[in-house]
């Protein structure tokens, strides 16, 4: 567990022979805010830790980006440890999810929409995912400036921890056809991303960005 921002702390799992790092985030705010399940070994090894910095109080969410096991796969293991766990994620997830077996509450949210509760301010925008370019959603927190990208902008390398300089409209310059295939959806993506400034994307693999 690393604490990289004020109250966001960072879970991660770095593989050697892939030289790649998988990362989930607590934003600790009141209501907090699980960014990315992770597997259901993942989230089973986090609940603890999840647990010390909460203390008494719930995890009242889990931002789902898309369908796939380290995004989703652990919404079980974190749903039998808070039972009132919403999971936040896009309009696909939330059909495919209750074919998981999955019988929590979802959000469901689309490019665009927000969120507000409490000290969080959630606005949402689409996210055509891999692995099928399926619906999925990030989601940018107003208030801190942290941005969740999921696998959207990847690098490999040991990034536990890490944190590097980056320009903001470099990297959504930068998003290419092999993070979206789809010429007009990627621009859909990079003028939406135009639009904001966040102060810290976390990313879902590899080395977090301060743009500030």
């Amino acid at each position: 567990m690393k604490k990289i921002a004020d109250n966001l702390y960072q879970f991660s799992m770095y593989i050697p022979p892939m030289d790649f790092t998988i990362h989930q985030y607590l934003l600790a705010t009141d209501p907090a805010i699980l960014f990315a399940a992770g597997t259901a070994q993942q989230a089973a090894a986090v609940l603890p830790e999840i647990r010390e910095i909460l203390g008494e109080r719930p995890l009242k969410y889990v931002f789902v980006s898309h369908m796939e096991t380290d995004e989703a796969g652990g919404v079980f293991v974190i749903r039998k440890a808070y039972p009132d766990v919403q999971v936040i994620c896009g309009n696909l997830a939330a059909r495919e999810l209750p074919g998981w077996g999955y019988e929590g509450a979802t959000v469901a949210k689309a490019g665009g929409e927000t969120l507000q509760d409490g000290q969080l301010d959630l606005v949402f925008f689409d996210y055509p995912a891999e692995v099928h370019d399926q619906n999925g959603i990030l989601a940018l927190e107003r208030n801190s400036g942290i941005l969740y990208s999921a696998d959207l902008f990847l690098r490999f390398g040991n990034g536990v921890g890490q944190t590097i300089k980056a320009s903001w409209p470099d990297e959504v310059n930068a998003i290419d056809k092999q993070r979206i295939p789809v010429k007009a959806q990627r621009e859909k993506v990079q003028a939406a991303l135009r639009a904001v400034s966040p102060k810290l994307v976390a990313v879902g693999h590899g080395f977090c960005l301060d743009c500030e």
